[in-house]
């Protein structure tokens, strides 16, 4: 059954992969007809390239263009698609997805070819993740203009941890191993979201698809500023009141400080309740018989009435 289910998915895909390579020569065809060269390029004429999409491969040919005296001419057609390093822009999202969802490169090579028929090597894996990680990364710093936002609440969440790297990326980096070697790198995440409303019972309501992430490997000194810019292209300054969502960390508690010292800042009720849980568990230990009635009735307090604490 396995190797039939394998034969149809082949099948399948060729026919897929048939059609894909057939629309994209034909988008290529109509954006290289339109496209008008800049002052000093020159059409040196057409190339052909072996693109890679989630179904298979297929030719594409394009218009290549130089400009005198520069190093690199470039292929209107290929930008125009989103073709990375030769992937069309399907493959290289799952390839990014699988890239940072795996340890390591080499395994997510593996689920790629064993969950998708899709033969992507280790090396060309870590190259379009790279690739694309620069210009997100760019993409993300890029100078703010502010947004308009009328939400009556706009939150701004932001939480740090340790990733599993490549050897190379963690070189000369201090861990927690008995070495002192590092297995993971600090990486900090933010989002951005807002609210209009709020349910029966008047609970909070995320808008729906308001949520905008950015992230960086920098210090959160560093980070700060850069989640402050995502928080003003949102139109921070027109709503009306912004919620710090943080784990109640040093680092984090400084960012917000500096960074939307207007704010209110509240400590997430996953990290409120761990918070909790140390402190229950410093009091009367986690072998205690009531430990974890306690820890629930602590838990119901801080759904309840988030503001008053627990005792």
């Amino acid at each position: 059954m396995a190797q039939l289910e394998v034969l149809i998915r082949t099948a399948v895909f060729k026919s897929a992969n048939e059609l894909v390579g057939w629309l994209l020569q034909q988008a290529a065809e109509r954006i290289d007809a339109g496209y008008p060269p800049k002052p000093g390029e020159r059409r040196k004429g057409r190339e052909t390239i072996r693109v890679q999409g989630i179904f298979g491969s297929f030719d594409l040919s394009r218009d290549y263009y130089y400009h005198a005296g520069k190093d690199q001419g470039h292929y209107p057609a290929d930008a125009a698609l989103g073709l990375e390093v030769s992937y069309t822009p399907a493959l290289a999202k799952l390839i990014c997805l699988e890239g940072a969802d795996e340890p390591t490169y080499l395994k997510a090579e593996r689920h790629l070819e064993q969950t998708g028929g899709i033969p992507v090597s280790a090396r060309q894996i870590q190259r379009v993740v790279q690739r694309v990680g620069r210009s997100a990364q760019a993409w993300q710093e890029r100078p703010a203009q502010p947004g308009q936002c009328d939400a009556p609440v706009m939150y701004v969440s932001a939480d740090g941890t340790g990733v599993p790297m490549v050897s190379e990326e963690l070189i000369g980096r201090r861990g927690k191993q008995a070495d002192g070697k590092a297995k993971t790198r600090q990486v900090y995440l933010g989002c951005v979201f807002t609210q209009h409303r709020v349910d029966e019972r008047g609970h909070p309501v995320r808008d729906w698809e308001s949520t905008t992430y950015v992230s960086s490997f920098k210090s959160s000194d560093e980070f700060g500023p850069c989640l402050r810019q995502e928080a003003l292209r949102r139109g921070m300054a027109g709503a009306g009141k912004v919620v710090l969502l943080i784990d109640g960390a040093q680092a984090l508690e400084h960012l917000g400080r500096q960074n939307f010292k207007d704010c209110v800042q509240i400590v997430d009720f996953y990290h409120a309740l761990e918070h909790a849980g140390l402190v229950l568990a410093a009091l009367i230990g986690k072998e205690h018989p009531d430990y974890k009635a306690q820890l629930r009735r602590w838990a119901k307090r801080l759904l309840k009435r988030p503001s008053a604490g627990v005792d």
